[in-house]
């Protein structure tokens, strides 16, 4: 006889597993069918279990949108730190992490263009952490310490502002057209060289801004 946390172990991988494949069923159809046209009876159908099943691991479709939300965030997160960690100066890594959200974005344009929008329906983007926020804080943090940011530049609001270039030029990209209505890569990049200089020829003191 098994002992029991070998057993309870077997019971969790199965668990997940099953978990795993209503999930990758779902996002299948979100991308071809959409997500509005998906139902649950569509999902079980297509992952081969019952109804009962599926809402035993997502009881709300939702729960689809969160978990597809926090995947993609993980694996963005890494593949930015991974990126940042290749470059020498502050510049370069985030020119760098730009470049990769770009690229991956326009990959899988059909299901992030569908999933988007219902993902900033449900209010995911002003409640969940801004992770990539604080990864661009962390690369400024210490190109501030090098003194290859200014003084007065506060990494996290950088960061912020860097993460909301992103969003917001994601926004714009994925549109109501089938078709990208322009190169994210390139939008990203022009947004970035734009951040590094400023907007204004004769920029006054930040303090006196808005007086």
């Amino acid at each position: 006889m098994a002992p029991l946390n070998q057993t309870a172990g077997r019971r969790e991988r199965n668990r997940e597993i099953m978990r795993r494949r209503v999930y990758e069923a779902a996002i299948s159809l979100f991308a071809e069918k959409g997500y509005a046209a998906t139902s649950f009876d569509d999902i079980a159908a297509l992952a081969d279990v019952a109804r009962a099943t599926v809402f035993n691991h997502f009881k709300r479709k939702e729960e689809f949108l969160k978990a597809w939300g926090d995947e993609r965030r993980r694996r963005l997160d890494t593949i930015l730190i991974q990126e940042s960690a290749r470059a020498t100066d502050v510049r370069d890594q985030l020119v760098r992490c730009m470049r990769v959200l770009g690229e991956i974005t326009t990959q899988e344009r059909p299901l992030m263009r569908e999933l988007l929008l219902a993902w900033v329906q449900t209010g995911a983007p002003v409640r969940e952490e801004p992770h990539s926020a604080y990864i661009f804080a962390e690369i400024l943090t210490v190109g501030k310490a090098h003194g290859e940011v200014r003084p007065e530049v506060h990494p996290l609001t950088a960061g912020y502002l860097l993460r909301d270039i992103y969003l917001g030029t994601l926004y714009r990209w994925v549109g109501t057209s089938e078709q990208p209505p322009f190169s994210l890569q390139d939008a990203l990049a022009d947004a970035l060289r734009m951040a590094f200089v400023g907007m204004l020829a004769e920029s006054p003191p930040m303090a006196n801004v808005g007086r």
